[in-house]
């Protein structure tokens, strides 16, 4: 469900430390490091000023930053390191130096293809760098529902008053002091969320692959077989579970139907870990008091989603993950798991690839 947190695995065997050779040997090439963090709407370029603090920092290490897909495929066959996407199943075959990938997301199942999984590539990811953020907007996104803070924003635009309409709503105003918060899988976010949901009076169920004892930051770890019993006693149900082959559709029509009526789900991890249909019908149905959807099947979301005009959904364009100085703690990571690389010491936040987390 969740892997275990952001501990360092020993990969001394497989990364040794770069030695200067002796006197008389050939001089080693530079250690060359490819980035590739790119986006066709540009969001998600890595910014040139922190790539020129990482070669500031790290001045004997060639960095390298092509400008597109195909100088990146003629640089792979000379690099060590690649910071971000630049190795496909396409261009494996010449990513024969490539010890280390580091991805600049937390989620990279998809990215995950059986050769790179039976390769001995290491990966690494961002796992642990959104957990505030995330934590966040979860609770947001519950204190909006809770207080019917996203009703009072559309009567705002058409500038109505709509005191007399919330009270007499056949949905009652929420509290979230005294109930009962589910959360699905129980790594950095779901740790950071249960810390603040502590601090609100919530009780706190968590299910994650690996339970641990003590359970806290939560009331209770389960493991997934008690997936029921955490949507049966649950108030809010909140996903932050890894998307791999194991979640995928793990919230499905049954599961729905076992939640409390009038409970609320939040989705931060993945839309594959939801059947989007089946909660459109539970929401219509009134089986299900509302929903905060950050994720979906597809994305953008399609105009056409019925999920739009639900007065008991909000939807936020896949932002739970953002918040200040994304790019500088992302390159932060990668330079502190670059100086182990170098002297061969157990790297952080290293992917189990076969599990996809």
């Amino acid at each position: 469900m969740c892997g275990p947190g952001a501990k360092p695995v020993n990969l001394a065997t497989r990364i040794p430390a770069r030695k200067s050779r002796l006197w008389h040997d050939a001089p080693m090439a530079p250690l060359t490091v490819l980035e590739y963090v790119r986006d066709p709407a540009g969001f998600w370029n890595m910014p040139p000023e922190r790539m020129a603090a990482l070669a500031r920092e790290f001045p004997d290490v060639r960095f390298e930053s092509p400008a597109d897909r195909a100088e990146a495929d003629r640089l792979l066959p000379e690099t060590e390191i690649v910071l971000g996407w630049a190795v496909r199943r396409e261009n494996l075959a010449s990513a024969g130096r490539v010890r280390w990938i580091h991805l600049t997301a937390a989620g990279v199942a998809s990215y995950l293809f059986p050769d790179l999984i039976a390769s001995p590539i290491v990966v690494t990811n961002a796992r642990g760098l959104h957990g505030s953020s995330m934590a966040e907007h979860a609770l947001g996104m519950m204190l909006a529902i809770a207080r019917k803070l996203h009703l009072a924003r559309d009567a705002q635009a058409e500038r109505r008053w709509t005191q007399d309409e919330q009270f007499r709503s056949a949905v009652p105003f929420g509290q979230l002091d005294g109930a009962t918060l589910g959360i699905v899988g129980f790594g950095a976010v779901g740790r950071a969320l249960a810390q603040r949901a502590h601090a609100l009076g919530m009780r706190v169920l968590a299910v994650r692959r690996r339970p641990a004892d003590p359970p806290a930051p939560a009331d209770a770890q389960w493991g997934v077989d008690r997936l029921g019993d955490l949507l049966e006693q649950s108030d809010w149900v909140v996903l932050v579970a890894a998307s791999t082959d194991a979640t995928r559709g793990l919230i499905g029509a049954r599961e729905l139907a076992r939640m409390k009526p009038g409970a609320a789900l939040i989705n931060l991890a993945r839309g594959a870990l939801v059947d989007e249909p089946a909660l459109i019908a539970a929401l219509a149905q009134g089986r299900l008091g509302a929903a905060g959807l950050d994720v979906f099947d597809d994305e953008p979301l399609p105009e056409s989603s019925p999920l739009w005009a639900m007065p008991n959904v909000i939807v936020t364009p896949h932002t739970s993950g953002l918040g200040p100085r994304f790019w500088e703690r992302t390159c932060d990571l990668f330079a502190g798991n670059l100086r182990r690389y170098r002297a061969g010491e157990p790297l952080e936040n290293v992917i189990d690839k076969r599990a996809g987390y």
